[in-house]
């Protein structure tokens, strides 16, 4: 881990999918290896974050040029819509760098 993703194995956490809204990219029950070091959506990514009410996986692209700094939101099941917030708005709890699906 610490060679291959270049991560702290510390800083590291396993978590499970729920939901469609990453769908097709991440399936309800998919296991996602979240490191929690990297927390910025700059290059952008897919990030687990709170949202207040919970977990969720993201996708998150730092807006260019937005004051004070935003942040798009997106899920890639387009029945769900895309917004956006202020980087304050959201906690990103870390980056997305690997996942698994059992066949």
């Amino acid at each position: 881990m610490r060679h291959s993703l270049k991560a702290s194995p510390s800083q590291l956490r396993i978590m499970h999918v729920e939901g469609d809204s990453m769908a097709p990219t991440l399936l309800n029950g998919d296991t996602v290896l979240v490191d929690m070091a990297r927390r910025a959506p700059n290059p952008p990514g897919i990030f687990v974050l709170d949202d207040g009410i919970g977990l969720v996986a993201k996708r998150l692209e730092h807006i260019p040029n937005s004051d004070p700094p935003g942040v798009r939101v997106i899920s890639d099941n387009k029945h769900y819509p895309e917004y956006e917030r202020t980087a304050d708005e959201i906690h990103i709890v870390g980056r997305i760098r690997w996942f698994a699906r059992e066949i």
